[in-house]
């Protein structure tokens, strides 16, 4: 892969640029005012690609809009398109550009592991993140929820423990799960290491999805007993066949094979996308998964698909095959990155037929049903953000809202929050937890003036839009501090409006202080309008308490002594050692801090007055 180049220039000329390119494949990216990439692009000749945006032909609404903000660019020339596929979506999971189709998915996957040691009794259980123990691994699963129900069943089945190796090593009698018929309680030595492996074998045997094959060991086992007269370890093989034959009846499998599949289901509506995972491993279905990928309007159905498993499969395994509802864009060129991630030949299918076409049809039914609960919950969004806007009787529509709450501990380690809500719900993206300094301990005033300079600040640095109104936590006195910071800067359109509870701090009991109109409003309790208001102050003071504690919770960590230039690590160890601690380092003197070898007067003084400033 060649060198990165780049051009940046602040009247930048792209036809210039793309002249200069060569006729190669690569990929480019494309930088706004403040080098924040803004899109990554790849390119089968990038000198035609990167022409064809400056070429003076008509664009669709995204282009022009992309293109008036570009300020600079860059690219690499790969050795192959598909190359550039795979480095396009590394860039476009790293930067998460504003003007690409993103897949928002930061879960790692979860496994079911299986203890491979010493023991005589391995353990069975929900695994997350980094392969780092010693063992089998059996997954990835689309959700947790799909782990927990396997896990579930295969407790019922073979009864094989799941507690951890500590309260397994020290348990004197058979636990609840046990006499509920979930465990056969190797812990305390009700089985034989013997019969505890065949079990284990079984359920390896059951996730490698031969589930007839232990059948048809049960089966010989059933009879064996029988045959001896064993007729109660007979009826309980039965009853283990019994509900195996009863799962193997609800999973959709495909004639016993060992299949390995994803089925992705895209749907649109309303201006959202879904798209559904459904894992077939071994012949069985291990659940489904719903992801919302952010994409810029007008996208094509075909666009988002090849964008999103683009994507998907950057650090995950790839499977066999990959069935969807829809064809991808380019599905040759995904077709060769995926089998490049992969090690082998993947098949890209749009059209299954048979039980192929049944599990496709079982992901569309789950992605149906994940799109009208996500279209709901906008929906009654919406409706409570219309309710806010027509009856605080605020001028021109609201697009943004930022709401801001003070939190600290008598005084120490204040922080601000400033959350963040549009249209569609809260914007995480753009959540900020602000230090105060340099105020009077609980001054919360002098607070909220900070973070709202602060705030301004960071907007314009970044180049944010100013927002429509500022919800301000705590009633009309930090409102009115908000009011001065706007006028001191000169700024009169953003709406203004503090909240507080009333005298007995009543949820639901809210007065609003509309600024602008100079007038004080108590919604309805439990109206619309006052289940918003609660949801966005309870988030700011969320956020807020968050940063508070976790600056409590360094400051708990950091030795006092670590502010005080000329006292390094050595040091600091040896004061504390010959006091025996911060406690007696304190009720010293400055005598007798300076009579430490390597301590002089003057540092001493410095010691005594910081610890005792700081008390």
């Amino acid at each position: 892969m060649a060198k990165a180049a780049s051009h940046t220039s602040s009247d930048f000329d792209g036809k210039a640029y793309a002249r200069a390119l060569p006729e190669l494949p690569g990929i480019y990216q494309m930088l706004d005012g403040h080098d924040k990439v803004i899109y990554v692009g790849k390119a089968r000749n990038l000198r035609k690609r990167v022409g064809s945006y400056f070429s003076g032909r008509a664009k669709d609404t995204k282009t022009m809009q992309l293109l008036r903000q570009v300020a600079a660019m860059q690219h690499s020339i790969t050795r192959t398109e598909a190359e550039a596929l795979l480095l396009e979506n590394q860039l476009i999971k790293k930067y998460k550009p504003r003007y690409n189709i993103l897949l928002k998915d930061g879960k790692s996957y979860p496994y079911i592991y299986l203890s491979v040691n010493d023991d005589k009794y391995p353990l069975l259980e929900f695994r997350r993140g980094a392969k780092t123990s010693k063992g089998r691994y059996y997954g990835p699963y689309p959700s947790a929820q799909a782990v927990r129900h396997t896990l579930n069943h295969l407790q019922k089945l073979f009864r094989v423990r799941q507690c951890n190796n500590q309260t397994f090593s020290n348990r004197s009698r058979p636990c609840l799960q046990h006499q509920i018929g979930r465990c056969s309680a190797p812990c305390v030595g009700l089985i034989s290491p013997e019969e505890y492996q065949r079990q284990i074998d079984y359920t390896e045997q059951f996730l490698q999805g031969k589930s007839e094959h232990i059948i048809q060991q049960l089966v010989t086992e059933m009879e064996a007993h029988a045959e001896n007269l064993r007729f109660e370890q007979a009826a309980a093989v039965r009853d283990q066949i019994r509900e195996l034959k009863q799962m193997q009846s609800q999973q959709l499998m495909e004639n016993n094979r060992a299949v390995n599949l994803d089925v992705f289901c895209l749907l649109q509506d309303f201006g959202v996308s879904v798209v559904t995972l459904g894992a077939i491993r071994n012949g069985q279905v291990l659940g489904h998964r719903s992801f919302f990928p952010k994409a810029p309007a007008g996208s094509s159905p075909a666009a988002i698909l090849q964008a999103f498993l683009s994507q998907y499969y950057l650090d995950k395994p790839v499977p066999e095959t990959v069935i969807s509802n829809t064809a991808v864009a380019e599905p040759e060129l995904l077709g060769e990155m995926l089998s490049q991630l992969g090690g082998r030949k993947v098949s890209l299918v749009h059209k299954p037929r048979g039980q192929r076409r049944r599990w496709l049809e079982l992901t569309e039914t789950n992605a149906r049903n994940a799109l009208q609960q996500k279209l709901s919950k906008v929906a009654n969004w919406q409706q409570k953000w219309q309710t806010w806007e027509n009856q605080l009787g605020l001028k021109g529509p609201v697009q943004r809202v930022e709401c801001f709450d003070i939190s600290h501990s008598h005084g120490e380690h204040t922080r601000a929050s400033c959350v963040v809500f549009d249209v569609n719900g809260t914007n995480r993206k753009l959540y900020r937890i602000y230090r105060i300094s340099g105020i009077t301990g609980g001054d919360d005033y002098a607070a909220m003036r900070s973070v709202l300079e602060k705030r301004l600040q960071s907007l314009k640095k970044h180049a944010l839009e100013l927002p429509d109104v500022w919800l301000i936590d705590g009633g009309k006195g930090q409102a009115n501090q908000a009011r001065q910071v706007l006028a001191e800067h000169g700024i009169d359109d953003i709406e203004v409006i503090g909240i507080a509870k009333d005298e007995n701090r009543t949820a639901g009991q809210e007065r609003l202080f509309v600024l602008s109109q100079d007038r004080m409003l108590k919604p309805e309790s439990h109206s619309l309008l006052s289940h918003m208001v609660q949801f966005i102050r309870d988030e700011a003071h969320r956020f807020a308490i968050s940063g508070h504690r976790k600056a409590l919770t360094r400051s708990r960590k950091t030795s006092p002594l670590e502010g005080i230039p000329g006292v390094g690590q050595q040091r600091r160890l040896r004061l504390l050692k010959h006091f025996g601690g911060l406690q007696g380092l304190e009720k010293a003197g400055i005598e007798e801090i300076a009579a430490i070898p390597g301590i002089s007067r003057a540092l001493a003084e410095k010691i005594y007055r910081h610890l005792h400033r700081a008390g």
